[in-house]
């Protein structure tokens, strides 16, 4: 590890040995003085594309390329449906069976019973 040069943390050579010979405003003085002095997220992006994606002429290119794919292809719709089933009535007053098998779909079946007499 790098020297620190503060007087604050008591040790300007680095952290000691043992961690327990430093108080914790000790090791927060330490950590605050070996921080960079620019954030992560203000550091200007490495490479030409980087520059090129983050300039205000690339964030307005992307949005119409957006925008044109809205245009072609409709709006993705990110809606989630969550289906529950809930009390129905009862299978024999149901006007219709539905069998299903899912590994043969084509064999699934749905029969219509006929009319019934009212009363």
């Amino acid at each position: 590890m790098s020297p620190v040069e503060t007087e604050d943390c008591g040790n300007p050579s680095g952290p000691p040995a043992d961690p327990e010979e430093w108080t914790d405003e000790e090791w927060i003085e330490w950590l605050k003085a070996t921080d960079p002095e620019e954030p992560e997220a203000e550091r200007p992006p490495v490479t030409t594309g980087g520059r090129i994606v983050h300039s205000s002429a690339g964030m307005v290119l992307g949005e119409a390329m957006l925008a044109v794919g809205r245009v072609i292809f409709g709006r993705h719709d990110d809606e989630i449906v969550i289906v529950a089933e809930g009390k129905s009535e009862p299978e024999e007053d149901q006007p219709f069976t539905v069998h299903l098998d899912p590994e043969h779909p084509e064999r699934s079946t749905a029969v219509f019973k006929g009319e019934r007499p009212e009363g």
